[in-house]
C-alpha cells in the first residue's frame, strides 16, 4: 500500500546531510544524580548520572530536525509510535533502527497514587539499553519528574553500569496529565541479562512513588562490528593515531590515542563524523554520553552509528579539533575570594559566584557555546572533588551561563583546580581516514 511513498521517503532519508554547525552543545560530568533545590528548577536541561569517573556527556538542546521530516513523519504514523520517534528523531542511527525493527514494544505498566508508570518499549545493544517510558496522572501535574532509577538483572548475572541518562522532567505551567522519556543505560561490560527490572522514583507536585516494573527483552542482542584502523595524522603539529571503530545498534564507539610529546591537550573532536562513500553522514552523539576519557591521551569517542548499513566505504572525517595548551588546561579559581586565579588566555571566562553549593560562570563567546567545560575537580590538597553535576545555560548574546556542583565550595581548601573537557578554541585541518 505505501511501497511507493516508501521508497520515496527513504532515498530522501539515505541522502539528507546532518547539518554540524548547528548542534547544541552540553557536557557535563558526575557520580551521583543531582539533589535538585526545590526552589530552583533549571527548565530544558537532561541530567546525566555519570558512574565512571571520566566520562563526558552530551546534553541535547535541540533547535531543528537533523534527519528526514518526512522519514520521521512516516514512521510516526504507526500506532504507538509517534512519541517514540519525538525522542529519538535527532539520532540517525536509532531512526535507522527503528527503521530495520530492531525497536522492541514493552507495554507493560504499574499504578500507585493516581500515577501510572508504562515502559512503552526498548531498544538495546551490547554497550546501552534506551528505555521508553510514559507516566500519566489522573490528575493535572505542572511537575513531573524521575529522581531516580536503577536497572537489575531478575537472573543474578551483574549489569556494569557506566552511567545513566535521566531524561527531562515535565515542566507545564498550566499542568499536564501525560509525559513521556526515555532512560538511557550505559553498559561497562556487554549486556547479558534478559529478564530485567527497573526500579523508578516519580514525583509530582504533592505525590512521590516508587514504580518496579519487571520485563523482558525478547528480541537477539545484535553484536558489534569492529574494525581496525591504526592510522596516525597530524592536525597543527598534535599527532593522534585512531586505533579502532567498534560499530553497535546505538551507536559507533572510535578509540583514539593522543602522542603525550604533543604541545596541546586534545579536549574534543568537535566535527568528527562517519562517511561513507555516497557521502551519507552519521555525525557525533547529540544527546547522551559523547566520550569516555581513559586518560588525558586516551578516549573512546560516540558517534551515531550506521550499523544497519553496509557501506563499500566507510571513512572518519574531520575538520577541527578543540585543544588548548597543555599549561592551560585547568581553571583555577579561589572559592573564598570569588577568584578565577588562571584560565586559557583570551580570559573567556568572568563573573565567577558561589550559590550554595555551586560554581557558577559565565563564558563570553562571539558565538553560542553550549558545551560543559569541566571533567576531574581536585581541592588545593590534590585530592579529587566529586561533583554531583553540571549545566549549561546559553543565550543569543554569546554568554553561556555554567554551573557545576560541588559539596561546601567555601569550606574546601583552596585553591580549586577544574580540568578541562571542553573548550572554544580549535585546531583545524582537513582529515578522512578509512576505516573499511
Amino acid at each position: 500500500m505505501y511501497e511507493k511513498e516508501e521508497k520515496q521517503l527513504k532515498t530522501l532519508y539515505d541522502n539528507i546531510q546532518v547539518p554540524l554547525d548547528s548542534l547544541d552543545e552540553a557536557i557535563f560530568t558526575g557520580f551521583q544524580k543531582a539533589k535538585t533545590e526545590e526552589k530552583r528548577q533549571f527548565r530544558g536541561k537532561k541530567w546525566v548520572i555519570s558512574v565512571a569517573a571520566a566520562a563526558i556527556f552530551l546534553v541535547g538542546f535541540f533547535t531543528s530536525i537533523r534527519i528526514s521530516p518526512a522519514f520521521a513523519d512516516y514512521i510516526s504514523v504507526i500506532p504507538g509510535m509517534e512519541k517514540i520517534v519525538n525522542l529519538i528523531r535527532t539520532d540517525k542511527g536509532r531512526m535507522l533502527a527503528i527503521e530495520n525493527d530492531y525497536y522492541e514494544k514493552i507495554g507493560v505498566s504499574q499504578e500507585k497514587s493516581g500515577l501510572k508508570f508504562t515502559i512503552d518499549g526498548v531498544i538495546a545493544d551490547e554497550s546501552q539499553l534506551v528505555l521508553f517510558y510514559t507516566i500519566t496522572s489522573k490528575d493535572k501535574q505542572k511537575l513531573l519528574k524521575t529522581e531516580k532509577v536503577r536497572l537489575e538483572s531478575l537472573e543474578g548475572k551483574s549489569i556494569e553500569l557506566g552511567g545513566i541518562s535521566m531524561g527531562s522532567p515535565l515542566n507545564s505551567e498550566k499542568g499536564a496529565t501525560v509525559h513521556s522519556d526515555m532512560f538511557e543505560f550505559y553498559f561497562q561490560s556487554p549486556l547479558q541479562a534478559k529478564k530485567l527490572q527497573l526500579k523508578v522514583w516519580v514525583k509530582g507536585e504533592k505525590v512521590k512513588e516508587e514504580f518496579t516494573v519487571n520485563f523482558e527483552l525478547k528480541k537477539d542482542i545484535q553484536l558489534k562490528k569492529s574494525f581496525d584502523i591504526n592510522q596516525t595524522i597530524t592536525m597543527e603539529g598534535q599527532k593522534i593515531t585512531f586505533l579502532n571503530a567498534d560499530i553497535y545498534p546505538l551507536r559507533a564507539a572510535i578509540h583514539v590515542k593522543m602522542d603525550p610529546n604533543n604541545s596541546k591537550r586534545i579536549l574534543s573532536f568537535a566535527d568528527l563524523r562517519l562517511v561513507d562513500e555516497n557521502g551519507e553522514t552519521w555525525n557525533k552523539i547529540n544527546n547522551g554520553i559523547i566520550a569516555n576519557l581513559i586518560s588525558p591521551d586516551e578516549a573512546v569517542i560516540y558517534l551515531q552509528s550506521n550499523y544497519f548499513r553496509e557501506p563499500k566505504e566507510l571513512y572518519l572525517v574531520f575538520n577541527k579539533i578543540q585543544a588548548v595548551d597543555k599549561d592551560e588546561a585547568f581553571v583555577v579559581v579561589d572559592t573564598v575570594k570569588r577568584q578565577i586565579l588562571k584560565q586559557p588566555k583570551g580570559n573567556l571566562l568572568r563573573n565567577l559566584r558561589v550559590e550554595g553549593n555551586q560554581l557558577i560562570f559565565e563564558l563570553q563567546t562571539k558565538k553560542e557555546f553550549n558545551a560543559f567545560l569541566f571533567t576531574r575537580i581536585n581541592d588545593g590538597n590534590g585530592k579529587e572533588i566529586s561533583s554531583n553535576y553540571g549545566f549549561t545555560e546559553g543565550n543569543d548574546k554569546g554568554i553561556t551561563k555554567l554551573g557545576v556542583s560541588i559539596p561546601n565550595p567555601k569550606n574546601l581548601t583552596n585553591p580549586i583546580s577544574l580540568e578541562l573537557s571542553a573548550y572554544p578554541t580549535w585546531i583545524k585541518g582537513n582529515e578522512k581516514i578509512k576505516v573499511k
